[in-house]
């Protein structure tokens, strides 16, 4: 099965990058990025364990370099449960504010709050 290419938005918070995309009408998430936002080991096997089988997947995600490299990421749901799992760490709960009041009203052409 092919894998889709993917042209991602950048954010960032704390000069750390999140790459995220819409794909449909559903926001996707570079795991890779979650995990160093989420200060979390977040890998393949522990998405097995937590996530649903729609909540994960592979793409091509285009890199700062131009290139396209392969990446695993996470749909919205699946992000609000590794913040379940995470959430214990005061830093998560602005994670998600900053996540539901500036990233995911970007992707979806929304205004973004003041903070």
């Amino acid at each position: 099965m092919d894998l889709p290419q993917i042209t991602p938005h950048t954010f960032r918070r704390h000069r750390r990058p999140l790459r995220a995309f819409l794909m449909g009408h559903e926001a996707w998430f570079a795991a890779r990025d979650l995990r160093r936002l989420l200060n979390a080991d977040i890998n393949p096997r522990l998405l097995a364990a937590r996530l649903c089988d729609d909540q994960y997947r592979n793409v091509y995600l285009l890199n700062g370099s131009g290139v396209f490299e392969e990446a695993l990421v996470v749909s919205e749901s699946g992000l609000l449960e590794l913040l379940c799992v995470y959430c214990y760490h005061p830093e998560n709960r602005l994670l998600r504010r900053w996540l539901s009041q500036e990233v995911l009203a970007r992707l979806r052409g929304g205004q973004v709050l003041a903070s």
